[in-house]
């Protein structure tokens, strides 16, 4: 995604300051970068995507293998909306998670623009008597922040045993697995 692209996208300043505050948690990001992580974000208000694709550039540089470390992050962040946002009033099992963050109230209160660009988080398929579902995703997220994502909003109501995600044959289908 060019830049010119990168500004017609947004992202709210909640799902910034999650993935900040995800990184000075677990100690992702130390230093002066991690106060910088933090500042002049507020939490109900826009932002180009940039600014997202930023923060996570200076995960990337920081490691050799980032891709469980953004899922982490992407835990984490589940973790904060749900235990000191609105998360624990929306959900009460883990499962209702796959619903609403594929649902109009999900990932598209937390990304604007061109649909084009926004692209979508879709639940394709949920077996509850299985504990299996699908999701197709074609948005700019990092897949590996995506997967912590799913990952972090089953687990965080803290219902169900065993949570696992795969998106290794195709990125943008999460194959997962719940119980």
């Amino acid at each position: 995604m060019g830049p010119a692209e990168n500004s017609q996208l947004k992202v709210y300043g909640a799902t910034l300051q999650g993935f900040a505050q995800a990184c000075v948690n677990l100690n992702i990001v130390a230093g002066r970068n991690a106060g910088d992580l933090l500042t002049d974000i507020e939490v109900d208000s826009w932002y180009p995507f940039e600014r997202l694709a930023e923060m996570e550039s200076l995960v990337i540089e920081s490691y050799e293998d980032v891709g469980p470390i953004l899922e982490r992050v992407g835990m984490e962040m589940m973790l904060g909306w749900y235990n000191y946002g609105p998360g624990s009033v929306i959900i009460s099992k883990g499962v209702d998670f796959l619903h609403f963050q594929t649902g109009s109230q999900g990932y598209a209160s937390v990304v604007v623009g061109p649909e084009e660009l926004v692209g979508s988080f879709s639940l394709e398929e949920v077996d509850l008597v299985n504990g299996r579902a699908t999701i197709h995703s074609t948005t700019p997220f990092n897949k590996d922040l995506e997967r912590g994502v799913i990952i972090g909003g089953l687990s965080a109501p803290g219902d169900l045993d065993f949570v696992d995600v795969q998106n290794s044959d195709d990125e943008h289908f999460f194959q997962i697995e719940f119980y």
